[in-house]
């Protein structure tokens, strides 16, 4: 299976003079938004291909989501003709508990006065899955405004043609920047990758879609997650479930990702579900169940998602007692907020063997007759 990597060691060699920049570009710079930037700033040059260091290179890939994967597209990526004059600017990283924001980005320069501007998506800390969570009853949230910010001030500070983009998270807010930019940054925007990232619950204007690129694996759930259309293309991926979020996992063809006609059956049922569960809630149970949940994993010093993932039946044993000495409100929030899901759950399940009923009712009518 061919990755991202593949094509960095096959096409390398070539210049964006020779091959434009393309989806497999935007896919790499969309990773490197995961860096540790003060660890590379240690270095006198913000070149990549500068760095000879290889425990720094370590040490600034140790907390993305695939260490491994991560320090091997760096080093091909230092090696290849295509990136050899890769920089950074202007790293920008921020955490505000109280506003529930966790915001970073980089602008990247791949070539002469040309930017790619990557924001970090979800990381595994609390307080960014929670911002994350508003986004189902906020209509905006601080990380997309301090995204329109920084591309703004990018397009000031650095005349040029300029890219955006971001994987899950990341990918929403390159998308809502790209919606609400203005003047000079929108006529310097030449396109906004989205890779597997959350939609903004509204259909993009038809003025950018034209600008807005989105791809996602065929098992997406973040990608579908608040996506009210198909304006998205389907990459054929070699993981399991969840893992499809990995986009080393998405297979490749010559210069650009693997396409396959539409997400499979269990992404769609996710995504109506989903869907149709908060429908089924205002905005104000929405704001009041995370709140809860939130405030409770706080107290049980659940601060890390991978800590809970990675210890989950700990995890459940010290939430139940949280759960069962709440207040008697919220007790029954938190049953109404699940009986929805259930509702949400059996319904779109209806209507799916439904639809299948005719096909299985004529399978079973030629296993008859053939006994």
């Amino acid at each position: 299976m061919k990755n991202i990597i593949n094509y960095l060691e096959n096409f390398g060699p070539q210049t964006f003079a020779q091959m434009p920049f393309n989806e497999l570009d935007a896919t790499i710079l969309a990773q490197l938004a995961y860096l540790d930037y003060t660890i590379l700033e240690r270095q006198p040059s913000y070149k990549f291909a500068a760095i000879n260091d290889q425990k720094l290179l370590k040490s600034a890939i140790k907390q993305t989501w695939n260490p491994q994967a991560n320090l091997k597209l760096l080093q091909t990526l230092q090696k290849s003709r295509r990136y050899q004059n890769l920089k950074w600017h202007d790293w920008e990283t921020k955490t505000n508990v109280k506003a529930e924001e966790q915001f970073s980005a980089v602008t990247l320069e791949f070539a002469p006065k040309q930017y790619f501007v990557a924001f970090r998506g979800t990381t595994s800390t609390l307080v960014d899955w929670k911002e994350d969570f508003n986004m189902t009853f906020l209509e905006t949230i601080p990380s997309q405004k301090s995204a329109l910010q920084y591309y703004q001030r990018m397009t000031r500070l650095h005349p040029g043609r300029f890219y955006i983009g971001g994987h899950s998270k990341g990918g929403n807010l390159a998308t809502y920047a790209a919606i609400h930019s203005q003047g000079m940054a929108q006529q310097v925007l030449k396109g906004a990758y989205s890779i597997d990232g959350p939609g903004l619950k509204t259909p993009l204007p038809l003025t950018i879609k034209v600008k807005i690129h989105k791809f996602i694996p065929e098992a997406s759930i973040v990608g579908l997650l608040l996506e009210p259309e198909a304006n998205y293309q389907v990459v054929k991926s070699n993981g399991a479930g969840i893992k499809q979020h990995d986009p080393f996992t998405w297979q490749i063809k010559n210069n650009h990702f693997q396409l396959i006609a539409a997400p499979n059956e269990l992404s769609q049922f996710t995504q109506h579900t989903v869907t149709n569960w908060l429908t089924s809630l205002d905005d104000a149970t929405k704001q009041e169940f995370l709140d809860s949940l939130y405030t409770i994993l706080k107290n049980i010093d659940a601060d890390q998602i991978d800590n809970i993932e990675q210890n989950w039946l700990t995890t459940l044993k010290l939430l139940a007692p949280e759960i069962l000495n709440s207040k008697n409100e919220t007790k029954q929030q938190w049953r109404f907020v699940t009986n929805k899901l259930l509702n949400s759950i059996f319904a779109e399940a209806k209507i799916i063997i439904d639809a299948k009923r005719p096909h299985l009712e004529q399978l079973y009518s030629k296993q008859l007759k053939k006994h």
